[in-house]
């Protein structure tokens, strides 16, 4: 029992970043200019590889608009 409340307790503090930074577009979008780069994403905490923010840019911009974020974060 006790593994598994340290698992558990393990992956909420690892995902937190990521919950955090899905549920806010404005605040990883940190120049406020309605776009996401992955410089950005990554400093906000999410931990995506350049192919996979290069899948989720569907428009090919090089950032994610909101759209494209929010369709992103719910992978």
């Amino acid at each position: 029992m006790k593994k598994y409340v340290v698992a558990l307790a393990l992956s909420a503090l690892v995902a937190a970043p990521a919950f955090a930074a899905e549920m806010d577009f404005a605040k990883v979008d940190a120049d406020g200019n309605g776009a996401v780069t992955l410089e950005e994403a990554t400093a906000a905490g999410w931990e995506w590889t350049e192919e996979q923010f290069a899948a989720a840019d569907k428009n090919s911009d090089g950032a994610l608009d909101a759209e494209e974020f929010q369709a992103a974060s719910a992978m």
